[in-house]
């Protein structure tokens, strides 16, 4: 469909930041892992896990449209939006579509239990992560085993999260560019939104505090 409307900011600074943050912090996972550098693998985990735990933060105190209460509708309303956006009716909002809300829900879930059991994992030899202790040994192998699958798991829902996203630009509504920039022309009203430096401040402060309790 051609978008028509006016040209709003929906998403704040560190919601974007969060978003390529993701990417680099997990391309910096995969790499360390396959070159063996698993003390910088340790710290990059650390930094994904201050950054989860603002975001969801952010969810329940952040900008209005980031707030998980605004953009999580029930399951039973996705089929009715998915028939919208194939038929080119569907109206750009002013946050996740119903869709993309709980594609959102998904991936937080699956980063905070990788860096999570990440933590309790261990290769036996020459690393261990830094709650691995509080384990037994059957323990830390079934942790670490699934801390290698769900890595697969993550790579299966980021094609599928690229797919979608070209899909949606198929039918006549770009999503990257928003999400870069911040503005998308929508006749949807502009959600109010918070200053992205106090999402950078509040995460760079989680990131010291883990530093110093898992290092």
């Amino acid at each position: 469909m051609n978008q028509k409307g006016n040209s709003i900011k929906i998403w704040d600074s560190f919601i974007r930041l969060f978003h390529g943050l993701l990417i680099i912090l997990l391309g910096g996972l995969w790499w360390t892992v396959e070159n063996g550098r698993m003390e910088l693998h340790k710290d990059i985990g650390i930094a994904l896990f201050a950054l989860l735990i603002v975001r969801i933060g952010w969810g329940i105190f952040g900008s209005e449209n980031a707030r998980f209460k605004q953009f999580l509708k029930s399951p039973a309303a996705i089929p009715g939006h998915l028939r919208k956006l194939l038929k080119g009716d569907y109206e750009p909002e002013n946050t996740h579509s119903t869709a993309g809300g709980w594609s959102v829900i998904v991936m937080l879930g699956l980063l905070l239990s990788q860096v999570v059991t990440g933590l309790f994992s261990t290769d036996g030899i020459l690393f261990s992560g830094p709650l691995s202790s509080l384990l037994s040994s059957d323990g830390q192998d079934a942790v670490t085993s699934w801390h290698k699958t769900q890595f697969d798991v993550i790579l299966i829902v980021i094609s599928v999260h690229i797919l979608a996203v070209l899909f949606y630009r198929v039918k006549g509504t770009p999503l990257t560019a928003s999400m870069i920039h911040g503005y998308r022309i929508t006749h949807q009203q502009a959600p109010n939104l918070k200053p992205g430096w106090q999402g950078f401040i509040l995460a760079i402060a989680v990131w010291l505090i883990l530093m110093l309790l898992l290092d």
